[in-house]
């Protein structure tokens, strides 16, 4: 299959700031490069819009500083109705199908007939084959099982694979390497209350992303497959419900500071957002009016070329 290239980078300085983070501490033998480069037009992608916010505008994010958007969906008239709603906001969309994958078990003689019936659709980008399979025992062998049957049905799409635990990334727990997908993403979400994330309030930025990015993401995506685009998915939510590692509302220096260390160590040519929408989260973005003004912003800038 083939993908079109990144047309453009720009080059910046890294600034003092994410100097700071490594120096100092355990992550300081990362070797850090004197200039850092990101794609001007990586896609920035929204998670979990529903269709009805979509044809509503909500947010102002048919405005253009998004373009893609990944979404759950259950049959054909379902992911239809939803691929409709994605172009009416000028949007693409990743698709999950949920039949495909039901805790630990995946199901690739059902990836086929969901394929067929969106496939021409021009509002389509890919498909989601799994989300975080390290959390549910799914199997090296069973992505690729997933990933062959989504490009039987249609291999002119990218098949887009979520993986969690990054700190095991491309370990036994974890595994990745080729014939798993044509777009690694990877989440990790860093912004914590006091005291671990035990308390309820307080801010803790846990900083060991750009070890984990650097150590583990980005050496084994570019050693095992070498031509597949990596995408981060940063915080943007708040979430007190865990006893413990309660997710804190990141202030607009730590969303920059998450993109930052995204594009630096992970090499990452998309940003995604988490979470547009989550009812069972303390905040998403559809209740935080001023955290989507910063994603706007952000994704202006790197279009721009001028985020750092």
């Amino acid at each position: 299959m083939t993908r079109a290239r990144l047309s453009r980078r720009f080059r910046y300085p890294i600034a003092a700031a994410l100097l700071a983070v490594v120096a100092g501490s355990s992550l300081s033998a990362i070797p850090v490069a004197a200039a850092y480069s990101y794609p001007t037009d990586a896609p920035m992608i929204l998670q979990n819009v529903s269709p009805e916010d979509l044809l509503a505008n909500a947010r102002g994010i048919c405005n253009g500083s998004f373009n893609i958007v990944v979404r759950n969906v259950l049959g054909p008239t379902n992911a239809l109705n939803y691929l409709n709603a994605a172009q009416h906001c000028g949007l693409k969309a990743v698709l999950f199908f949920q039949s495909t994958v039901s805790g630990g078990t995946v199901y690739p003689s059902r990836v086929g007939p969901l394929v067929r019936a969106v496939m021409n659709h021009p509002a389509l980008y890919g498909y989601l084959s799994v989300k975080e399979p390290s959390w549910t025992g799914i199997s090296g062998t069973e992505i690729r099982s997933l990933y062959r049957a989504f490009h039987l049905a249609d291999p002119t799409h990218p098949v887009v694979a979520l993986f969690g635990d990054i700190p095991h990334f491309g370990a036994t727990s974890n595994p990745y390497g080729a014939g798993m997908a044509d777009i690694a993403m990877v989440d990790w979400y860093p912004v914590e209350t006091s005291r671990a994330g035990c308390s309820s309030i307080g801010t803790t930025y846990v900083s060991y992303g750009p070890k984990w990015y650097s150590t583990k993401v980005y050496p084994t995506v570019h050693t095992k497959t070498p031509n597949v685009p990596i995408w981060v998915m940063v915080q943007t939510h708040k979430n007190l419900a865990p006893s413990c590692h309660k997710k804190q509302r990141p202030s607009q220096a730590l969303l920059n500071r998450q993109v930052r260390e995204a594009l630096v160590y992970a090499h990452a040519q998309g940003i995604a957002f988490h979470t547009f929408s989550n009812t069972h989260y303390t905040l998403d973005e559809r209740r935080d009016a001023t955290m989507v003004s910063w994603m706007k912003l952000l994704s202006s800038n790197i279009r721009a070329g001028t985020f750092q």
